[in-house]
């Protein structure tokens, strides 16, 4: 049986075949078939007109179940006298039809008793017609009820379709309810690439765009299958158009910028119903020998027919042949009806088509071109019209066929389009490589077509984009090369697309502006050469790619007009600003740059003589800080526009050669020496002036010795000494003027160096503590110190037995020395009959000098001569306090 092959060319198209019935159809009589449940079957003249004559044609009509019978009900029936249809059990026209039909015998209800398929075989006379006949198709199911559950991932959208990108898996699952059994049953996806998965899973990866259809199909023990066709529909999103996506300028100079425009549109798919016959096929030489190859059209609703001219936009044939001369070539539509393309004899005589190889004997294949068939306006000669001489090759382009498109008026769509080539001469061979027909895509069914709608576009963030409108942006790019942009549409499928727009970026042109040219002068005209500042400019770059010219202005720089045509010898009188324009001579790419010249005098300003004392070696040679006599010697001058350096000659600052190198942190050479100083414009060290200063090492004044000091402790009980500092300043002086300097007193060397931190008088020393004395000369504030030792002792207190208050000034008081060394000492005295007559302590210390403070005898004058009893408490841990007497004698 040959049913599988209709079903195999009807899939791709075919409706679900379930509860909701397609539209009506008309299938008229005629070498062909179709696969189909309902629709009419009627005669080649339709449903009004009359069939032909001399018919004699074979139409197939098969249910696409194997297990249906297929059934015609015939409604309307009328031939002539002594034609015949003959309708057979199958797909075939052989073997005993099931019946003969003839003008008397109306054929009624025909049902295939054992196959899905009815095949009608229809004969007509020579003359004399009829209206033919009208039957209604329908299948008669065999089975019981299979119902299937189709899952996709990703999910199918409403309408029922599955949407993915290009590249992107699709995994399938069923499950299947069976009305009756579904005991021994099996099941299969099929995909129309001729894939078969068994099983009830399967998944699928869609590389390309397209239409593509997967097919859950589950049958029983007795061979039944479910009754749906194209489970899944999967449309896989077309690549978008972005023709119109591309920038203003595709190479610009560097720091420029450009537009680049955004133009993109989603793209129909259309499936092509007609695919091409592609390979490499031999046309043999011979006198009337024929080939023929014929594309088998399925993709047409069934019962659709060639309706317009426009309905065939155009065939084409790739071949190469070495006689146009001895060709006939034509193209027949599934009804047999022909167009010749070219008729032989033709006259095309030797004309080439393509480029052959014209040696009879070497059958290898040409090089083939590709003519193409149209009615549009591109074609204006048939192949025969534009046939040239001996030798010459017909150009690939497009032609007109010697009949019009509109034979094909009336045939159906579906079905065998055969191109036929005859060689009618002996010599000359040629090859086919590729033909096919091109039908005009308005006319392919909904089914075979879609486009994915436009959700965004926009160009992908970039920093190089300066501005957007709408889908144009501006960029500056800020790198040499190739500097590219993307530009993204998201389509309604959710796959994204990128287009990628590439700018060409010449290399930056890194001149710079020059130091300025200096007129050392305030006022007068000179002549300045201004390309001496060329290569400064240049910065480097190469002069034989890049060239300087100069300008009075900018504006004509960056037009390159009015150009200075003396740069080498410009008259200026003041300041003067013109402008160099670098012109790249690889690119044709330029920059400008400014060029000052600029009237400036040097001014010296005289600055005092620099002093340091000289430290302790006395070897006269101390660092100087030079710098610090800049801000003078420039005075009102910028330090911006002069550089200033010192030298130890004239010549040396004249010739600006040996500069002092350390200026910060200059050793003098001699004592006083003399600076010299070279102030100099900082654009050019040409313009400037010299001056001089002194610098002078002065020397630390005299100082005297100053003996060590030992005493007992003024505090035994920290063992502290106080000292008068003051007592120290004459034997530092050593006979100097204390007018003339001030002296100061340290406990640390580093103190006494740097005069911090000094001593306050009276000052209480420790034992062994060193004291640092600095002698500062007021005038020049060199300095000089000394030291000297302090020894402190704890020394006994001696206490008298007796004193003599007479004024001799011997023994007047009751004198106690060292007592001071206890600073919480307390001393009572009282008379022989135990009253109190003085007391004192260390804070308010009086010696006693024999006259009362305390007791009823205060203030009464001197006491008595007599014996005297004291208590005498230290308030020393350290110390015993003492009670003892006294003898008061004038």
């Amino acid at each position: 049986m040959k049913k599988l092959l209709f079903f195999g060319l009807s899939l791709f198209f075919m409706a679900t075949i379930a509860s909701a019935q397609p539209p009506t159809t008309d299938l008229l009589m005629g070498d062909g078939g179709a696969v189909v449940c309902s629709g009419n079957f009627v005669d080649s003249g339709g449903a009004t007109g009359d069939y032909g004559n001399d018919e004699n044609s074979v139409f197939t009509i098969c249910s696409p179940f194997d297990t249906d019978f297929i059934s015609l009900d015939f409604t309307f029936w009328d031939l002539a006298i002594g034609e015949l249809l003959l309708v057979y059990d199958g797909d075939q026209a052989t073997g005993a039809p099931l019946g003969v039909f003839t003008a008397g015998n109306v054929p009624g209800l025909v049902t295939s008793a054992s196959t899905n398929c009815l095949t009608m075989r229809f004969i007509s006379n020579p003359s004399g017609v009829a209206d033919g006949w009208q039957a209604t198709i329908s299948c008669i199911d065999n089975c019981q009820t299979i119902s299937n559950t189709i899952t996709s991932t990703p999910a199918a959208d409403g309408d029922g379709v599955t949407r993915i990108c290009q590249g992107e898996t699709v995994n399938f699952s069923a499950s299947t309810v069976f009305s009756i059994d579904g005991a021994g049953a099996t099941s299969e996806w099929r995909f129309d690439d001729g894939t078969i998965v068994p099983g009830n899973t399967a998944s699928k990866t869609y590389p390309d765009e397209g239409i593509y259809r997967a097919d859950y199909v589950t049958f029983d023990a007795n061979g039944c299958r479910d009754r749906f066709f194209d489970d899944v529909v999967i449309q896989v999103s077309t690549t978008p158009d972005f023709t119109g996506t591309e920038a203003a300028d595709t190479s610009i100079c560097f720091g420029e910028s450009t537009v680049i425009t955004g133009v993109v549109e989603t793209v129909e798919f259309v499936a092509d119903v007609a695919p091409p016959i592609a390979g490499t096929t031999f046309l043999p030489d011979g006198s009337g020998v024929s080939y023929q190859t014929c594309i088998d059209v399925s993709g047409f609703a069934a019962g659709a027919t060639f309706q317009n001219v426009s309905d065939l936009v155009s065939f084409f044939i790739e071949m190469e042949h070495s006689y146009l001369g001895d060709l006939d070539i034509s193209l027949t539509a599934p009804n047999g009806s022909t167009i010749q393309i070219i008729t032989y004899p033709n006259g095309g005589g030797s004309t080439f088509l393509g480029v052959p190889i014209d040696i009879d004997t070497n059958l290898n294949p040409g090089t083939g071109f590709v003519y193409n068939f149209t009615e549009g306006a591109t074609a204006t000669d048939t192949m025969a019209q534009a046939a040239g001489g001996f030798g010459t090759t017909l150009p690939a382009g497009d032609y007109l066929t010697e009949d019009p498109f509109s034979t094909f008026i009336g045939s159906p769509l579906n079905g065998l389009w055969c191109l036929t080539i005859i060689d009618n001469l002996a010599s000359d061979n040629g090859f086919i490589f590729e033909w096919g027909i091109n039908f005009n895509p308005a006319i392919i069914p909904a089914a075979g077509r879609f486009q994915p709608g436009e959700v965004t576009d926009q160009w992908l963030a970039n920093s190089d984009i300066t501005a957007t409108n709408g889908s144009d942006i501006t960029v500056v790019p800020t790198t040499a090369g190739q500097n590219c942009y993307d530009f993204e549409l998201t389509d309604s499928f959710g796959c994204t697309y990128v287009e990628t727009v590439c700018i060409d970026v010449a290399p930056e042109i890194t001149s710079v502006q020059p130091t300025d040219i200096i007129v050392c002068q305030n006022s007068g005209s000179v002549t300045v050469d201004l390309t001496t500042n060329d290569d400064e400019i240049r910065n480097g770059l190469v002069a034989t790619d890049y060239d300087v010219t100069y300008f009075n202005s900018d504006s004509d720089a960056q037009a390159d007009t009015n150009p200075i045509l003396t740069p080498d010898a410009l008259p200026v009188s003041a300041n003067t600003t013109v402008w160099a324009r670098v012109f790249d001579n690889v690119n044709n790419c330029f920059t400008t740059e400014q060029v000052n010249v600029v009237f400036q005098e040097v001014i010296y300003n005289s600055v005092p003589a620099m002093e340091s004392c000289d430290d302790l070696s006395g070897d006269e040679i101390e660092s100087f800080d030079l710098t610090t006599q800049i801000a003078g010697i420039l005075g009102t001058q910028s330090p911006a526009d002069f550089n200033v350096a010192f030298f130890t000659s004239q010549q040396d600052a004249d010739d600006n050669m040996n500069a002092i190198t350390t200026p910060a942190a200059y050793d003098n050479l001699s004592n006083p020496e003399t600076i010299y100083v070279r102030i100099s414009n900082a654009q050019d060290q040409d313009c400037y002036q010299t001056g001089s200063f002194t610098i002078e090492v002065l020397g630390a004044p005299a100082i005297g010795t100053v003996a060590n000091v030992s005493d007992c402790a003024t505090n035994p009980t920290t063992n502290e000494l106080d000292l008068t500092l003051a007592d120290y300043d004459a034997a530092v002086l050593d006979g100097q003027s204390a007018a003339a300097y001030t002296i100061t007193y340290y406990n640390s060397e580093s103190n006494a160096q740097s005069g911090s931190s000094a001593l306050n008088s009276p000052y209480a020393a420790g034992d062994q503590e060193t004291i640092y004395a600095r002698i500062t000369d007021n005038a020049t504030g060199c300095f000089d110190y000394t030291s000297f030792s302090v020894t402190v002792e704890v020394c006994e207190v001696f206490i008298p037995e007796g004193f003599s208050p007479n004024g001799d000034g011997v023994n007047d008081t009751f004198a106690m020395p060292n007592i001071e060394q206890f600073p919480n000492f307390e001393l009572t005295i009282f008379n022989r009959n135990g009253n109190k007559v003085y007391e004192t302590t260390a804070s308010n210390y009086v010696e006693f000098a024999g006259i009362p403070n305390a007791g009823a005898l205060a203030g009464d004058g001197l006491l008595p001569v007599g014996t005297y009893f004291y208590v005498l408490k230290y308030n020393d841990a350290q110390t015993e306090d003492v009670t003892s007497w006294m003898y008061i004698n004038y």
